[in-house]
């Protein structure tokens, strides 16, 4: 009989957590964003939830990351993102490297880049090169104080660890590295650790990487953008990454992969992590393993706690809402 009482004092906890957590006084995280944005319309979505999040108290955007360079408008689209919600002085990197890396079909940043005079912003494709923002950027936190989230390619992530400033920046900077990638036990050629021009950095990233390390690769089946996002005004460059994706989002919705990674940044409450390691085989294909690793720092795999339409409706609902 003791049982189901245990149960639902867990969840009753469990729903108290959902509500009260994320509008309680915690510490304010500092994050740096690298995104691949143009690609797929859930980068965009994940800056929508980024910035809501930063307007609830919850995050400090430091920085936002732009890691392709075979499409230099995302710089234009992460700029517009920005201005839209009124943090247009969020500084702005980008991936210069002399191979290409990243998808050169664009299905909408060329496009909200363009458009400066709907959007107000200023930027079109060209900012600091990024791993010279990462450094100026962690150098100027507390130490302990950062948490990274990429949801594209971590290529920059692996130059910076190369040059030995960067890497000690990242040891006492960095607390947590939140990543959106393949996370399955079966090897896979991933589009952010392993195609775009991203597989010859991954072995050596995940094995020099200095901190814990978090692995997402939920969010398929969590279908937003297609409910309240469409609600809300022509000038939201969000939306319009929605419309513009190929499929037409905003009608159909779309996988929220690149939310759920930053959701977990935020509100690790959501979330269950389990134990391993990501791995990178000879084809060049990643997956993921519970065999730990003594040699290596922490590394998680990040699985959603809480039903599906709680995530799909906290997502949309972030989205959605107009900027402060």
């Amino acid at each position: 009989m003791m049982k189901p009482k245990k149960n639902t004092c867990k969840m009753i906890f469990l729903m108290i957590a959902w509500i009260v957590i994320p509008l309680g006084m915690s510490a304010q995280i500092n994050v740096i964003f690298d995104t691949d944005i143009g690609s797929d319309c859930d980068d965009a979505g994940a800056m929508a939830v980024l910035h809501k999040l930063a307007d609830r108290g919850e995050v400090n955007i430091i920085g936002v990351m732009f890691s392709s360079n075979a499409n230099r408008y995302g710089v234009g689209a992460c700029h517009a993102i920005n201005t839209y919600y009124g943090r247009p002085d969020i500084p702005i990197g980008q991936y210069m490297g002399e191979d290409e890396i990243g998808d050169p079909n664009d299905s909408y940043s060329a496009l909200i880049a363009g458009a400066t005079d709907k959007y107000g912003h200023s930027l079109v494709d060209s900012t600091t090169e990024i791993v010279s923002l990462y450094k100026k950027l962690l150098a100027d936190q507390t130490d302990s104080s950062v948490t990274l989230v990429s949801v594209g390619h971590p290529v920059a992530l692996f130059h910076l660890i190369r040059d030995p400033q960067g890497m000690d920046l990242v040891k006492r900077k960095v607390t947590k590295w939140v990543a959106m990638t393949h996370t399955d036990r079966i090897p896979q050629n991933d589009w952010n650790f392993g195609r775009n021009g991203t597989d010859k950095y991954i072995k050596e990233l995940l094995k020099r990487w200095p901190t814990d390390a978090y692995f997402s690769g939920a969010g398929e089946d969590i279908i937003t953008g297609n409910r309240k996002l469409p609600n809300t005004g022509d000038r939201n460059p969000v939306k319009a990454a929605y419309e513009f994706w190929p499929g037409n989002a905003l009608k159909n919705g779309r996988s929220s992969w690149d939310q759920i990674a930053v959701l977990f940044a935020v509100r690790p409450e959501y979330f269950n992590i389990e134990p391993g390691c990501l791995r990178q085989n000879d084809n060049m294909e990643t997956f993921w393993t519970t065999a730990i690793d003594p040699d290596l720092t922490k590394r998680f795999k990040v699985v959603p706690r809480i039903p599906k339409d709680t995530l799909e409706d906290t997502i949309e609902t972030l989205m959605a809402e107009n900027p402060r």
